[in-house]
């Protein structure tokens, strides 16, 4: 069984005010066609498939556009699950009569868990619920978080899956090793909830051939090769700009995995650019750009300008001031009333500097206080 695991799509994701429609559909053309040359059995969406609940009517469109292909030219079965950005019953919409096109939409959590068996493989379907509806749903009051919903789904799974045969679960959370956590997160994963609740002990997952997981975006194993994230699609934040992105081609049979990271051409690449301003205005790219810029001082209209060789700049921050405001200030309430207007400012020169207000400029600002002074 050669499985293509994906997850996280996030269509009509906005990042820094700018859509990646066209992006997610240029990334998800090039998927298609890849899918006709690696003869692949099935394919898995691990949740995430819109960026939120009510997506606008452009990425309703692609999404149709998308799924109707891969059932219609590349003639896979195809598995989608709701994650945690999703709205359950609009992506479980018209599910049971897509069925029969081997198109497998699984938006809301069932009592049971629904199992399709495509050739001699399981494969379970696992879509991103909150504990307190999982709780509602079983009539199971030792439900507490969301390990504890998970728990108690993977248990009822068990009971009727033969251990003999190729079971695969598909689903959406944060899964890690409590021995060992290794799991690396960005800024655009959502919180699944308050606090350390939303963690998932990977042990429970131990009994599945393979677990496709989604909802971090980095590509990343969890304990084992056979528990996986395949990641997001695109880079969606700053902080995914130095990840490389794919999808895992696996190739599964009975106590044997093997993993194949697939990568595939993007519109635009999502970089950070550090550098002086004088010499990043020598450069020019169509790539996704968040500046970090090295100058001291402020340069003016900074972004407008690198906009003219950077059209798909994204922000801008300046290096050496983050470092600083990173850091906290040596003065509290009453030391501020005792410490002289001199020396406040000579230290907030230096904070922001990094430098030491020299005797020229110190004699400046005492004349300027004076003057305040005698103006009061």
């Amino acid at each position: 069984m050669r499985i293509l695991h994906t997850a996280d799509w996030h269509i009509g994701k906005i990042v820094n005010e700018v859509s990646m429609l066209d992006d997610q559909e240029f990334f998800l053309n090039q998927l298609i066609e890849q899918l006709k040359v690696l003869k692949v059995d099935a394919l898995i969406m691990a949740g995430d498939l819109y960026d939120r609940a009510f997506p606008p009517k452009e990425a309703v469109a692609l999404v149709n556009s998308v799924l109707t292909r891969l059932i219609h030219e590349v003639k896979i079965p195809v598995f989608v699950i709701a994650g945690n950005h999703d709205s359950n019953e609009r992506v479980e919409y018209g599910a049971s009569l897509l069925e029969s096109s081997q198109l497998y939409i699984e938006g809301t959590v069932k009592e049971t868990t629904r199992k399709v068996t495509i050739q001699d493989t399981n494969f379970y379907l696992l879509p991103f619920a909150d504990h307190v509806y999982i709780r509602e749903l079983l009539k199971d009051d030792t439900i507490k978080n969301i390990e504890d919903a998970t728990r108690i789904q993977i248990e009822k799974i068990k009971e009727t899956m033969d251990p003999n045969e190729t079971n695969v679960l598909i689903a959406h959370g944060y899964v890690i090793n409590f021995n060992n956590d290794t799991s690396e997160t960005t800024d655009s994963e959502r919180p699944l909830s308050i606090g350390t609740a939303e963690y998932v002990n990977v042990e429970l997952f131990e009994d599945f051939d393979y677990v496709a997981l989604g909802h971090l975006h980095k590509p990343q194993k969890v304990k084992h090769e056979r528990i996986r994230y395949s990641g997001s699609i695109l880079k969606y934040s700053k902080s995914e700009a130095i990840q490389k992105k794919q999808v895992s081609l696996v190739t599964l049979e009975k106590g044997k995995v093997e993993i194949e990271p697939i990568y595939l051409e993007t519109k635009h690449d999502m970089r950070i650019v550090k550098g002086l301003f004088h010499d990043l205005m020598t450069q020019k790219s169509e790539d996704y750009v968040f500046f970090e810029l090295e100058d001291e001082d402020f340069v003016m209209d900074a972004m407008n300008q690198l906009r003219r060789r950077f059209p798909n700049a994204m922000g801008l921050e300046y290096a050496a001031r983050k470092e600083q405001n990173e850091t906290h200030l040596t003065h509290n309430q009453a030391s501020l009333q005792e410490t002289p207007l001199q020396d406040l400012f000579g230290d907030f020169y230096q904070q922001y500097k990094q430098k030491e207000l020299d005797a020229d400029r110190k004699e400046i600002v005492e004349q300027l206080l004076h003057q305040i002074g005698k103006e009061e």
